[in-house]
């Protein structure tokens, strides 16, 4: 997935997102991301949602390697995401887990270096 952004209304956070495809780079140990095309969907966190950022969503964490993902909060998520520049955050690619009811339970960022 790539989320074109994030947002919180009542106290639950959203995401605009829309499939892509994610392929390895063997030559980097990374994640190719090609965006999906049509329309971004909002979907909501669940309010007990896990967040797990690597770079370059996240800031650089002392002791941890760039590729490792952290714990963050939702309301981190959405300031990190608004803080993205445009031209990259349409290629960062993004795990999600979802319940039953559609909600995003577990997010994860791909590394990108």
């Amino acid at each position: 997935m790539t989320i074109s952004r994030a947002w919180t209304d009542n106290g639950r956070t959203y995401l605009a997102v829309r499939p892509a495809r994610k392929e390895i780079n063997p030559r980097f140990d990374t994640w190719e991301i090609t965006p999906g095309t049509g329309p971004f969907t909002t979907v909501p966190m669940a309010d007990d949602g896990r967040v797990l950022l690597a770079v370059p969503v996240r800031d650089e964490v002392a002791g941890k390697s760039r590729a490792e993902p952290v714990a963050h909060s939702p309301a981190r998520l959405v300031t990190l995401i608004g803080r993205l520049d445009p031209t990259l955050s349409g290629g960062i690619g993004y795990d999600l887990v979802f319940d039953g009811t559609g909600r995003v339970t577990g997010l994860t960022s791909l590394y990108r270096p």
